[in-house]
This record gives C-alpha cells, sequence and structure tokens, in this order.
C-alpha cells in the first residue's frame, strides 16, 4: 500500500540540488516540462532558486530538458487537434512557459494554408453539431423574422465558436460561406 508518510511534503524544503534533481527526474518521468515549467514546479516541490537552476542545468546538460524539442513535441500534438487556430497555438505555447522566440519559430511552422485546413474542420464541426438548429431555421413554417433572429444567433453562435478555437475573423469567414451555401440565405 502507498505510505503517505514516504512522499515529500511540499513544505518541506530541499536540502541540496541532487534532491531537486532527483524530484525533476521523478518528475520527467510523468511528462515533458519547459525549462520555466521545471523551474516553479521544483521551487513549489521545495527547492530553492539555485538549487532549482542547478538541477535545471544537469538535466539540460544531459539532454533531459530541451526547450526546442519540448515546443516541436508540444506542436505535434496540438497539431492533431485538428480543429483550433493560430491564437489558440499561440496560447498554448504561452502557457507551457515557452521563450517567445522560440513560440515564435513554432507558430511559423503553422501556415496559412494550414489554418485554412483547420478552419474548414472546425467548420465542419460547427455544422455537425448545429444540424437541428440549421433545420429549423429551415423550417418553412416560421416567418421571415423569426427566420431571420434565428439564423442572426446561429452567426453569431459560430463567430463565437470560431473565437474560442483560436481562429481569426479572416477563418470565420470560412464557416460563414459554409452556412450561406448550406442555408441559401
Amino acid at each position: 500500500m502507498w505510505n503517505r508518510s514516504s512522499r515529500k511534503s511540499s513544505k518541506e524544503k530541499f536540502t541540496s540540488a541532487q534532491q531537486a534533481y532527483d524530484c525533476a527526474l521523478n518528475l520527467l518521468s510523468y511528462r515533458d516540462f519547459s525549462k520555466q515549467k521545471m523551474q516553479e514546479r521544483l521551487q513549489q516541490k521545495g527547492a530553492d532558486e539555485e538549487q532549482a537552476e542547478e538541477a535545471i542545468e544537469k538535466l539540460q546538460e544531459y539532454g533531459l530538458i530541451n526547450d526546442e524539442r519540448y515546443a516541436n513535441r508540444v506542436y505535434e500534438g496540438w497539431l492533431n487537434k485538428r480543429c483550433y487556430g493560430r491564437q489558440h497555438l499561440a496560447a498554448e505555447l504561452t502557457k507551457r512557459g515557452l521563450e517567445p522566440e522560440l513560440a515564435q519559430r513554432v507558430l511559423a511552422l503553422f501556415t496559412p494554408e494550414l489554418e485554412a485546413e483547420h478552419a474548414a474542420r472546425a467548420a465542419e464541426l460547427f455544422l455537425q453539431r448545429n444540424k437541428a438548429k440549421l433545420a429549423q431555421a429551415q423550417d418553412n413554417a416560421l416567418e421571415p423574422q423569426d427566420r431571420r433572429l434565428l439564423y442572426n444567433k446561429i452567426y453569431a453562435a459560430a463567430g463565437r465558436f470560431m473565437a474560442a478555437r483560436g481562429f481569426s475573423s479572416r477563418y470565420t469567414q470560412i464557416l460563414w460561406e459554409k452556412l450561406q451555401v448550406d442555408t441559401d440565405i
């Protein structure tokens, strides 16, 4: 059975950089970290700034922490999501603690053509999720003003949907064009 007392309390301070290094190795056994996030995590666990820096230097020396490799992994994982835009990627890279110039290099990999493909997939997802509302809007029994009101709500929801996924208005236009073709308004 797992013994709670064998685990180091987050309030206890490390007495050496070796303890910080051992803690970092344990953290890395679960997932990758950027240099900044590892620094923060080690200090949360009880390392002072100097111990954390020394442990990180050793990890970098052995190639266990490499922000460029980590940024590329984050990008590859994010790219598989397939329905998000540039702004979402930029936020993800910032959240992961990557340096701005490294984030810019990764963002350069996400070409406008790739973003347009992602926007088209996101548009299809929106249309799929809102089939019932679109069918209701096409109902001939609706009064013209009610139909217009419903279409306006659908267009507003489409804009929010795309913005929440990190697409600029340029790519939101892709969804609006699909709505026009599909609804003939």
